[in-house]
């Protein structure tokens, strides 16, 4: 991961590109994507974020290649047997207040991706485990920030951090992962002979 620009350099390259969209929402897109099996080529990628971010001229170079880097080290994280997703969030030496509220604009993201990817598919579609996930994450959206910085807060907030990480692996695993595992000829049904 050391490899990946950091989310400062993001940022940076989001608010020169005059973007108002956040890198950690912009990452919750692409990872809601890939959780419904989309999101692989760059430049249909690229448009729905950029069309997210309400920048119909594009991205812009720099900051559409650093995202698709990120793209690719998601893709990694979801298809490894490590669960090694990492979400882009502000490091720990930033307030907590900016980290909390970048998170719940990951989530806010993810949800966008998700729904764009899975267009056309009805919850009842979804199991429950993706029900329930979603839900979690639409909860954490809306996210508030906290008064206090303590170290209850920052244990709070890193428990939810890894909840919306296994969320988003889960709901690529049963998306993505399990339909892929599925031969095609398999019958839904066992028979009996």
């Amino acid at each position: 991961m050391s490899d990946l620009p950091d989310f400062e350099r993001l940022a940076q390259a989001a608010s020169a590109a005059g973007l108002a969209t956040s890198p950690s929402e912009l990452h919750g897109v692409i990872c809601g994507l890939l959780a419904t099996g989309h999101g692989q080529e760059d430049a249909s990628l690229l448009g729905i974020l950029s069309a997210h971010a309400e920048q119909p001229q594009g991205l812009g170079a720099d900051l559409g290649g650093d995202l698709i880097l990120w793209r690719d080290a998601a893709r990694d994280g979801f298809a490894g047997t490590g669960l090694d997703l990492v979400l882009l969030l502000p490091g720990d030496e930033e307030e907590l207040g900016l980290r909390v509220a970048a998170l719940g604009q990951w989530a806010e993201g993810f949800l966008v991706g998700f729904g764009t990817g899975a267009a056309g598919i009805n919850d009842s579609q979804l199991s429950p485990g993706v029900q329930e996930a979603l839900s979690d994450l639409s909860a954490i959206s809306q996210v508030s920030t906290p008064e206090e910085e303590d170290e209850e807060q920052e244990q709070l907030l890193e428990q939810v951090t890894e909840h919306c990480r296994v969320s988003a692996l889960m709901i690529y695993t049963d998306l993505v992962m399990k339909p892929a595992s599925k031969p095609d000829d398999a019958p839904s049904k066992p028979t009996r002979h």
